[in-house]
This record gives C-alpha cells, sequence and structure tokens, in this order.
C-alpha cells in the first residue's frame, strides 16, 4: 500500500464535545426555547438561533457548529430545503442534522433519510428522547469515518490513481461488512464519473439484489440507463425509486426528464407538476423543470407547458440557458428578448451582458452590443473574452475604405 493510502484504521473517533455551538432553527419561539433548555440540561452552553431555514443558512456562513437542530415546517425555507442545502455545502455537509418534527409517515422519514438526515426527534420532545438522539449520533464511527474515506478516494481519483480510489472503498468494505450496500454505492458513483457505466450498473443491481429498498440505488441505476439511452430500462428503475419514496422531489424529476426522451410529453408534465405540488416554495424545481426541456431544445415546448406557471420565477442562469438554446435554433431576436429579461433581474450580471452582446453582434447591432459588453467590463475589468469580443466590434465598426480595407 502506498504511504498515505490507508487512513481509516487510525482515523480519529469523534467524542462528544459539549464546547460546539448548536444551531436550533424554529419559527415558534417557544418551541425554541425548550430544545435549547433541554440542550443546557445535557451540558452544551453555546447555541445559534434561526426563525426558518433561509435565516440558518446565513447564519451557518458566520458561525460554525457542530450540530443542527431544525424543525421541519417553516417558513421561506423549510427544514428539507434547509437539510438539502446544508449536504450541498461543502463547509457543513458534515455537520450532523436532526429533524424536530411530528412528521412520522414512512413517506417522510424515506424522503428526509435520502437526504441524509442523521436522527429525528418527535414533538414534544422529552429530555430522554433528545439524550438518546445526541448520544447515538456522536457515538456513530461510520459515518464519520466514512466521509473522511470519500475525502481520500477523491484526492486519489484526482491525482488520476482510480484503482488505488476502488481500492480503499473495497477494504473499507472488509471492515464494515453490515454496510456494504452504502459502501459499494460509492463505488457505483466512483464508476459513473468514470463513465464506466457497464461496471456501475454491475455494482448497483449487486446491492439492489440484497437490498431492494434503497431508493437511492434505483435512482442511480435510471441514471446509468439513461446515460446509455436505454429510456425504458432507465423508467423502470426510477418507478422503483417512486415506489420506495413518493416524495422525493428529485425522482419526480428524473422521471419527467426520461419521459421528454422518450417522447412522452403527456406523462413528462404530469410527473414535473408532482415534483412542483411536493415542494411548491422549491425555485430550484423551477430551473430543474426548465433546463429539462431546454437541454433537448424544447424551448416552445415548455414555455407552452409551464411558461405562466414558473417563467416568473426563473434565475439568470435558467434564462440564458434559454437564450443559448434559441441562439443554437438561430432565433436570434427570441434569444434577446430572454437575455433583456435576465438583465431586468440582474443588470450588471458580466455573463449576461456578454451573451447579450453576441446577440446582438450576431444581428449586426454593433452598437448595442459594444455598449453591453463595456457594461460587462465595467464590472469585471479582467473578463478577457468581453475584451476580445470588443476589439471584434470595434473593427466591424470602423469606416472601410473604397478597397474594402478599414480606414
Amino acid at each position: 500500500m502506498a504511504a498515505g493510502s490507508v487512513l481509516f484504521f487510525s482515523w480519529p473517533r469523534k467524542i462528544m464535545d459539549k464546547n460546539i455551538s448548536v444551531l436550533v432553527v424554529e419559527d415558534i419561539l417557544s418551541a425554541r426555547e425548550t430544545v435549547i433548555h433541554l440542550l443546557r440540561a445535557l451540558g452544551f452552553s453555546s447555541f445559534v438561533e434561526a426563525e426558518n431555514g433561509a435565516e440558518a443558512l446565513d447564519k451557518l456562513d458566520r458561525h460554525p457548529v457542530g450540530l443542527i437542530i431544525s424543525d421541519w415546517n417553516m417558513p421561506r425555507l423549510n427544514g428539507l430545503g434547509l437539510l438539502r442545502a446544508v449536504r450541498a455545502r461543502e463547509s457543513v455537509k458534515q455537520v450532523p442534522f436532526v429533524f424536530l418534527t411530528s412528521r412520522t409517515e414512512v413517506e417522510d422519514v424515506a424522503l428526509a433519510s435520502d437526504l441524509g438526515v442523521s436522527g429525528y426527534l418527535i414533538k414534544p420532545v422529552t429530555i430522554k428522547a433528545m439524550a438518546e438522539v445526541v448520544n447515538r449520533i456522536f457515538s456513530r464511527t461510520f459515518e464519520q469515518d466514512f466521509e473522511m474515506l470519500k475525502a481520500e478516494v477523491r484526492t486519489h481519483l484526482e491525482a488520476g490513481d482510480p484503482a488505488m480510489a476502488e481500492e480503499l472503498l473495497r477494504r473499507f468494505e472488509q471492515l464494515h461488512p453490515a454496510k456494504r450496500a452504502q459502501i459499494r454505492f460509492e463505488l457505483a458513483k466512483m464508476l459513473m464519473d468514470a463513465k464506466d457505466f457497464d461496471r456501475a450498473e454491475v455494482c448497483l443491481r449487486g446491492i439492489l439484489e440484497t437490498t431492494p429498498l434503497f431508493a437511492k440505488g434505483w435512482e442511480m441505476l435510471a441514471r446509468v440507463k439513461s446515460w446509455q439511452a436505454m429510456w425504458d430500462e432507465a423508467l423502470l428503475a426510477v418507478d422503483q425509486a417512486i415506489a420506495i419514496s413518493p416524495n422525493n422531489t428529485d425522482y419526480h424529476l428524473l422521471r419527467g426528464t426520461v419521459n421528454l426522451h422518450r417522447g412522452d410529453m403527456h406523462e413528462a408534465r404530469k410527473r414535473f407538476m408532482t415534483a412542483l405540488n411536493i415542494d411548491r416554495k422549491n425555485d430550484q424545481i423551477k430551473q430543474d423543470i426548465w433546463n429539462a426541456y431546454v437541454d433537448l431544445d424544447l424551448v416552445d415546448e415548455v414555455q407552452r407547458e409551464f411558461g405562466s406557471y414558473i417563467f416568473s420565477s426563473l434565475n439568470c442562469d435558467t434564462l440564458n440557458n434559454m437564450a443559448v438554446a434559441y441562439r443554437r435554433q438561430g432565433e436570434l431576436g427570441r434569444a434577446v428578448e430572454i437575455y433583456r429579461a435576465a438583465l431586468v433581474r440582474e443588470p450588471d450580471n458580466p455573463k449576461i451582458l456578454f451573451n447579450a452582446a453576441v446577440a446582438y453582434m450576431n444581428r449586426k447591432q454593433y452598437a448595442k452590443a459594444r455598449d453591453l459588453l463595456l457594461h460587462a467590463l465595467g464590472n469585471d475589468p479582467e473578463f478577457e473574452k468581453a475584451k476580445a469580443l470588443l476589439v471584434q466590434i470595434d473593427a466591424a465598426m470602423k469606416p472601410k475604405t473604397e478597397n474594402g480595407g478599414a480606414k
């Protein structure tokens, strides 16, 4: 074994440190105070409070925390949205996350498990329940070791050594045979990233043979079959994931996308609407639906199906994707209209200003393109592509001599 390759035999075990700050997210003050009171009784003394998920994310940027306890239903951003954002944010993705909830339906538990929740506290919370959850989280070592192993695996992959990365995962599996599905799933993700779809499928089918209720395994198998353009098999796999976790919006979005590829527009719309209805306040779902159509150049179709529902919620990145799709189709006038809408939202966005300038230049509206580029460079003086395009436009605008050269 190469030096520095196998660290999981000696990784330090994390013990409960009651000096950590605990982020308590709850919109009802009395309920928030109850949680803090219970934690104080258990020996914790440092707390960060937030009334909703959006405020919690803002505070996470400024206050390091070692534990998050969050309500499920909150205004602005609910607990699921907060959990999803925390697990996607590199700086806090490993922080234990406990739901404070009265929701005990199987579908909700499955959904939160998919997103990486660490534990649950069912209201009304007792000190016994609080102690059990906290002790279980901080006495758990597999997840902490696994996170460190995954970081090690990523290091080997980035160094161009996938064989060592795979070897680390297999050795870790030998140490934790009861966690075989979770470890093999990481291997399947690695094979997916390497576009080794055949081996990824073999790995996933092995997991699902022994763990048929592993929803994320079915989802990834659907993505493997999608990469292989085997749409019917992708559909069967994602249907299995939905049957296990019917409130997971990602699965419905994937099913809708698969149906778009199969040309089944009616079923695609139905699935996308299901995702919207499950989590109406989640703007990312709206972007994902729009981009699913735009990626297939189905720009008119998405406008017809969802324009009245979600166009006003589209962010600049999604509008930019839409305008680029129109440019690919040679619809420069419609692309310009979309860029105008994007610039209303973010008038100083250099990327949008540049892309709009490209569209105007292609329409030979050089003066307008030049104004946009100068605006972009005013906000980002090091924008090299904008500088280069400005040179081209200035050359195009120079008066021509009789023999065709610039004066």
